[in-house]
């Protein structure tokens, strides 16, 4: 009976993988692929290249472009269609010119609907960096953490920083979020001082809009310091998670998955039962 019950649980284990791992992955589907190609002259004149495919088997509407870099953002054309299969290229270059030696990020955050009329935005953050007459790697690293507060529209970002370098570092941050988060505690810049070695740990409290449907979401922290008249940037990726998707892709079809597999187990136990009970007489 114990040898019955590991190779139904195994079955069970295989049968979840199989089906619940590509359902689940529904709603954080990336219907985008961005590639970036940034340029530098060497008066320091940058521009940047988008590229934007749609990979999906269906529309996409209302597409807008945004570029973040060096502590400013450039609204790009919005496409109001994006066919499956179709590519674009947009061409930025109002980025402001760089002086100083050293690395500098960029970021395309691109909205989007899956629907004509939806109301529902899909955000898909793509990072990059180009570099000014050397690539410098930047000693400031760090990770994000969220703590979602159970049936509100409120989570906690748990943002650490740690300077891997034996000097203080005067940094600045930009935190980026897309249009369905705000953080009225962290709006454009903040800046500080991390001394070598140290660790920093500081909170942001981020609400979800009103109306906005559930689902996970994409937070990105820029991180840029200047030393010795060189440019040093890094950047540090996290995600925040306000409760199932209720909307154009469902949470539905994961709970249908796990209800047929759990009938399956059911029937299979029940079956084995009845088959033990006749032998029994």
């Amino acid at each position: 009976m114990n040898a019955f019950f590991r190779n139904t649980a195994l079955g069970f284990a295989v049968w979840v993988a199989a089906f619940a791992a590509p359902v689940a992955g529904l709603s954080a589907e990336n219907r985008l692929d961005i590639t970036t190609d940034p340029t530098v002259t060497g008066d320091g004149r940058v521009t940047i290249t988008l590229h934007l495919r749609n990979t999906g088997s269906r529309p996409l509407h209302h597409v807008h472009p945004m570029f973040h870099f060096h502590h400013t953002m450039a609204h790009m054309p919005m496409i109001h269609e994006l066919k499956p299969g179709q590519e674009v290229t947009l061409v930025n270059d109002q980025h402001p010119p760089v002086r100083r030696v050293g690395s500098y990020p960029v970021v395309a955050m691109v909205n989007y609907k899956t629907g004509m009329h939806s109301d529902a935005t899909r955000t898909q953050l793509h990072t990059d960096s180009f570099h000014y007459e050397e690539p410098l790697k930047a000693l400031i690293t760090g990770d994000i953490r969220a703590r979602h507060q159970e049936n509100t529209d409120t989570s906690t970002l748990r943002i650490a920083l740690r300077n891997d370098s034996p000097s203080f570092k005067n940094v600045r941050l930009m935190l980026l979020l897309p249009p369905e988060l705000t953080a009225s505690q962290f709006s454009g810049m903040m800046g500080f001082t991390i001394h070598g070695g140290q660790e920093k740990h500081f909170e942001v409290p981020v609400k979800k809009v009103a109306g906005r449907p559930g689902g996970e979401y994409p937070v990105h922290l820029l991180v840029e310091y200047g030393e010795m008249l060189k440019h040093y940037s890094s950047d540090i990726t996290g995600s925040v998670y306000f409760g199932p998707d209720w909307g154009e892709e469902p949470f539905w079809p994961q709970m249908l998955v796990f209800l047929f597999l759990f009938l399956m187990l059911v029937t299979a136990l029940v079956r084995r039962w009845r088959h033990r009970r006749r032998n029994a007489y």
